[in-house]
């Protein structure tokens, strides 16, 4: 085994290509560094540069890279979580479930897939079970039968 040292003579080894190459030879103009620097001293623009629109706004509430993808892995774990059934739904894709879940339309699909709780009666008032009307009763009547033997 032999260590080169920086001083050794150095053994210059040149690189050929042999059978077909991936690189497509169409673009060898475009990408050739001295003719875009010749178009943009005729043009004064970088043509691969101007091709992208510029979009201003306010990003002040944009969270933060690690934010996101923190609140991105989140909601994937918790959407994995759900039954099989109703993540095939979706495809398996958190994207959609969310596109779904947050549409007001869909609030009692979801409330049939046992995803969201139904909203409160207007009236205010829950109706009881069948049963626990049943209860009520043999319990009233219980007492009743109590207040006359008293």
């Amino acid at each position: 085994m032999h260590i080169r040292k920086k001083y050794d003579k150095r053994e210059r080894k040149g690189f050929e290509t042999t059978g077909e190459t991936l690189t497509q030879q169409n673009f060898k103009k475009e990408a050739d560094i001295k003719n875009i620097i010749m178009k943009h001293d005729r043009t004064g623009i970088v043509s691969h540069v101007a091709r992208g629109v510029a979009q201003y706004g306010d990003y002040s509430e944009v969270n933060e890279y690690r934010e996101a993808m923190d609140l991105i892995n989140q909601a994937t774990t918790s959407f994995m979580t759900l039954p099989s059934q109703v993540r095939s739904m979706f495809d398996n894709d958190p994207g959609a479930f969310f596109e779904f879940a947050t549409n007001p339309e869909n609030d009692q699909k979801m409330i049939d897939l046992g995803l969201k709780e139904a909203p409160p009666s207007p009236k205010g008032k829950v109706e009881p079970r069948p049963q626990e009307v049943e209860e009520k009763a043999a319990a009233a009547e219980a007492k009743a039968a109590e207040a006359k033997t008293e």
